[in-house]
């Protein structure tokens, strides 16, 4: 824009120097002379132009490419596993429980026994009156109790028994079971009476049991 009023300007003073030096003619048609407001004019509707020109130029937009969107990769969640427990039938079933270990023979007394019956505390008995109370015994100790070596005798106590010692049938191992049957006979005054009796070895006494009756007329 600059250069093209720059070159407008000299094209004005080139002609009007032309005209100051060349000689009037009569017969030669007159030029106009331009009034300098006028070139101002015109140097501005011509500036104004190219002003118009460059802003058209400049504001139409450029076309602007639209990026596409590229999908993002997600990474899919890993599944949770939960447990479920699925319900059983509703029958009843049978549990076998586990069989009770028996303690180690370092723990256990060589001569030991569990009462597993015994006869009841208290019975009343009219005087004189014969019965038998029974002991249920078993072997719970290191040693086997040997048929000739074992007794069940009386040990202390009131003596109501009619025979005071009993002989083992045959050995009772370990974790065997033995049955005695004592004959006894009541007393013939009435009160309370209490026996003791034991398994005995040579001098020693264990499996220590009792019994407790009432004698009343």
């Amino acid at each position: 824009m600059l250069h093209r009023k720059k070159d407008f300007l000299l094209l004005c003073l080139c002609l009007t120097w032309l005209m100051a030096c060349t000689p009037a003619f009569s017969s030669a048609p007159t030029v106009p002379t331009l009034d300098p407001v006028e070139i101002n004019r015109i140097v501005a509707q011509t500036a104004e132009a190219a002003s118009t020109q460059t802003a058209g130029v400049i504001a139409t937009p450029l076309p602007i490419e639209t990026a596409t969107p590229i999908a993002r990769l997600t990474q899919t969640p890993k599944p949770t596993f939960t447990k479920t427990f699925s319900p059983l039938d509703h029958s009843p079933t049978a549990f076998v429980l586990p069989s009770l270990t028996p303690a180690s023979s370092s723990s256990r007394q060589e001569y030991d026994c569990r009462v597993l019956d015994a006869p009841p505390e208290g019975t009343i008995y009219n005087p004189r009156v014969e019965f038998k109370a029974r002991w249920r015994l078993r072997n719970t100790g290191r040693t086997a109790w040997d048929g000739i070596g074992v007794d069940f005798v009386y040990d202390f106590g009131d003596r109501f028994h009619i025979t005071a010692a009993y002989d083992l049938q045959e050995t009772v191992e370990i974790g065997d079971t033995v049955e005695f049957v004592v004959d006894m006979l009541a007393p013939k005054d009435p009160g309370v009476y209490t026996t003791h009796w034991a398994l005995k070895i040579g001098e020693k006494k264990f499996c220590k049991v009792s019994l407790t009756i009432n004698v009343k007329e």
